[in-house]
């Protein structure tokens, strides 16, 4: 299983980081640079809970996670279904306030399948992903901090 840990310093709110990675309304692909419109999909959402489909490389790759937020300081996504990854792989953020923003640590672990899309996949993750996910959270903590 491949193990990514990313670490970054916000002058956002530690609040305001989390509710974007509880905000599934068709936002999210504007905060998230790695989500796409096309593919994604709310199936299911409670107090704590989310049920969702979203798309990478506009469609290409495709997961269907639960989010979870029980505690007050991340969330959880677990792959339940997926053209690339195995059920089970995860990510999960958590932000802490640290004086005026807050302090985010990621992990990402990562298992994928045996399918041309998740070979290429787990290539990609090998050699680049730390960086690319790296960009990512970068890119969408300038979109929070810039609201």
């Amino acid at each position: 299983m491949l193990n990514i840990k990313l670490v970054a310093e916000s002058s956002a709110p530690a609040a305001d980081v989390l509710a974007s990675a509880r905000e599934f309304s068709r936002r999210r692909t504007d905060v998230w640079p790695n989500v796409s419109a096309k593919g994604f999909e709310v199936h299911a959402s409670g107090e704590t809970f989310a049920e969702v489909t979203e798309a990478a490389l506009r469609g290409v790759i495709w997961e269907r996670s639960r989010y979870e937020w029980s505690r007050p300081d991340s969330v959880r996504q677990t792959v339940l279904d997926s053209n690339a990854l195995m059920p089970g792989s995860s990510w999960e953020i958590t932000a802490t306030p640290n004086g005026g923003g807050c302090h985010i640590d990621v992990v990402f672990l990562r298992e994928f399948t045996r399918t041309p899309k998740g070979r290429l996949a787990k290539w990609v993750n090998r050699l680049a992903g730390r960086r690319l996910y790296g960009w990512d959270l970068r890119r969408a903590l300038a979109v929070i901090e810039s609201q």
